[in-house]
């Protein structure tokens, strides 16, 4: 009893309260210092050339979008992509907007489309293992500069990047960018 009239207490205080903020201000400068760095190397602009065939045998060209597309950088050993991966394939399921993801470092298609159904997860991908190299021609995830993961990009009707992030997100972030890409 008596720690819950000492919790009470001090929750009316205002010094409990700047400490609070205090902590909370601190916390938020890291987190945004981190996803900052995670960024760096992230491309803007006009998007890279994206034109392949995905792991379920459809062709996928970036210039053929006449809607906002989400791109998104991925790996079956990525832990934070486990929470992105059904954000990603909920935007995708609403058919709303495009949605490509690119699987970067993780098997066969075989292995691939395992994983997809294993997770239930129902977005095109394009195998980054099974394109064509090129000698002396970075990765794909070396063209678009996604070196952390999950990395995602919010392409507009004319190719031109609008947002980027990496880590985790949530699908009504994922949607509002999107959403906001028309009107940009």
């Amino acid at each position: 009893m008596d720690n819950k009239i000492l919790l009470r207490q001090r929750i009316r205080t205002g010094s409990f309260w700047v400490k609070q903020l205090r902590d909370i201000s601190i916390i938020l400068v890291i987190l945004f210092v981190i996803t900052s760095y995670l960024q760096r190397d992230m491309i803007n602009g006009q998007a890279p050339n994206l034109s392949a065939v995905t792991v379920s045998q459809q062709s996928f060209d970036l210039t053929a979008s006449t809607k906002p597309t989400l791109v998104y950088f991925w790996g079956t050993w990525c832990s934070a992509c486990k929470i992105t991966s059904p954000m990603v394939n909920s935007v995708a399921s609403s058919n709303d907007y495009q949605v490509i993801s690119i699987a970067v470092a993780s098997g066969s298609d075989d292995d691939i489309t395992q994983y997809m159904q294993l997770n239930q997860l129902s977005f095109e991908v394009i195998n980054e293992a099974q394109l064509p190299q090129v000698i002396n021609q970075p990765s794909l995830s070396q063209q678009w500069g996604a070196n952390a993961f999950p990395s995602i990009y919010i392409i507009d009707e004319n190719q031109h990047i609008r947002f980027v992030t990496s880590g985790v997100t949530t699908t009504w972030g994922l949607k509002l960018r999107l959403w906001l890409t028309t009107f940009l």
